[in-house]
């Protein structure tokens, strides 16, 4: 599937970034974490953050285009609603204002791009959409 990312600031995806990369470092450490986002997976969502960060670093405006496998694109859109779960429990751990529009544009084109993998993936996404905040915001 080919998933596409943006346009948006570069200064939003950054902010949005450093804090996945602070809350991937945290949830190492955190022992319930585990049970939703274990090492493995924490490793797979931290390669994609790590792309993100070299586009972003070198860009006028933020865009990431790539062909993402639909069972890996299944796994990692799961993955971040975890990782939005597991944040959403503490104010202080909440992602910045400075990164919502990154954040808002990354989850909606995931979302966008598993919906068009067929019926199956559609109503993966439909029952995840209104459970998932920013997946309903608009930029």
């Amino acid at each position: 599937m080919k998933v596409s990312v943006g346009p948006v600031a570069p200064t939003s995806a950054e902010a949005w970034i450093s804090w996945a990369r602070d809350m991937i470092c945290e949830m190492r450490t955190r022992p319930r974490s585990t049970d939703k986002l274990p090492a493995q997976v924490l490793d797979d969502v931290g390669r994609y953050v790590d792309s993100w960060a070299g586009r972003a670093r070198h860009a006028e405006v933020f865009q990431w285009q790539d062909d993402v496998e639909v069972d890996e694109l299944e796994y990692l859109t799961n993955a971040l609603y975890n990782l939005d779960d597991e944040a959403s429990g503490t104010p202080e751990r909440a992602a910045p204002a400075e990164g919502r529009a990154f954040h808002v544009v990354l989850v909606q084109a995931l979302l966008f791009a598993l919906a068009q993998a067929g019926p199956s993936r559609a109503a993966f996404v439909e029952q995840l959409r209104p459970a998932w905040p920013v997946a309903l915001a608009v930029h």
